[in-house]
């Protein structure tokens, strides 16, 4: 499967909207603008080989944001459907929006939670950097194996419990305000997401880390430089995104930032 990545950003950026043509050339220059969901992708990449898929499949983005990873999923599977899901009105009616400008006809948006939806038989269930926002016993693991289709998979990418850090802390001190507010969720070691996954009747069928150190130094450096100002932003875009590539090689696979689970539903 050949996933691309961050063709939407253009519909989706309201920075980028205001000049469409300008940010079409941009993107063409600098890529992918956001290096924490661009490391993102590189994992999910990667993860979903992992996975046999059908001619048909109908997956689930579920938290889809501002629908980076369905754009992707639905440009490489035109004949599949992919659903985007997110409770936040604005962002799915962004995702509407960049849906009738990239003119991509098999995605479909759902504002709701998905218990209250009628979506049902999914053959692949997928939630990225989403979990954490949602307290343990809030989390929808008995939703989504209710909603797949028996054999069908859930893919969870969440925070690691434990980070670890490299430039002082006094410089993230705003970000670190706002993971204690938001990360509500971020409760889990690998053994402990695999563990969850367990008691909710899922098959475990994958269990990683990701995000070492070299992908910490990467995100530091862009937050750094977003921070700096546009153009200290953009000089240090590919710095940032040549790292992570290097992280994918050198990291060492007993430890990282970032866990990933995939479970299966059994069979009855």
């Amino acid at each position: 499967m050949n996933l691309t990545f961050g063709q939407a950003q253009v519909f989706t950026s309201s920075r980028m909207n205001h000049s469409p043509m300008l940010s079409k050339l941009f993107n063409q220059t600098f890529g992918y603008t956001n290096v924490g969901n661009y490391a993102r992708f590189t994992i999910f990449k990667k993860l979903i080989q992992e996975i046999q898929f059908s001619e048909k499949s109908e997956i689930l983005d579920l938290g889809t944001g501002y629908g980076e990873y369905a754009f992707s999923l639905a440009a490489a599977m035109p004949n599949s459907i992919v659903h985007a899901l997110d409770i936040d009105g604005d962002r799915v009616a962004t995702v509407n929006q960049a849906i009738s400008k990239s003119r991509i006809p098999n995605v479909r948006t759902h504002h709701a939670f998905l218990e209250n939806t009628t979506l049902c038989d999914l053959d692949f269930v997928f939630s990225v950097d989403v979990f954490e926002h949602i307290l343990p016993e809030e989390m929808p693991f008995k939703t989504v194996y209710e909603k797949l289709k028996p054999g069908g998979h859930f893919l969870v990418k969440i925070p690691n419990v434990t980070q670890k850090t490299i430039f002082p802390e006094r410089y993230f001190e705003e970000h670190h305000d706002w993971l204690e507010e938001e990360h509500v969720g971020q409760v889990y070691d690998l053994e402990g997401l695999k563990a969850r996954f367990e008691s909710e009747g899922f098959e475990i069928v994958h269990a990683s880390y990701s995000d070492g150190i070299i992908s910490r130094l990467a995100w530091e450096l862009a937050y750094l430089g977003k921070k700096a100002g546009v153009i200290t932003q953009l000089l240090t875009l590919p710095i940032a995104k040549g790292l992570i590539h290097l992280d994918r090689i050198f990291h060492r696979k007993n430890e990282g930032n970032a866990i990933q689970v995939i479970g299966r539903k059994v069979y009855p």
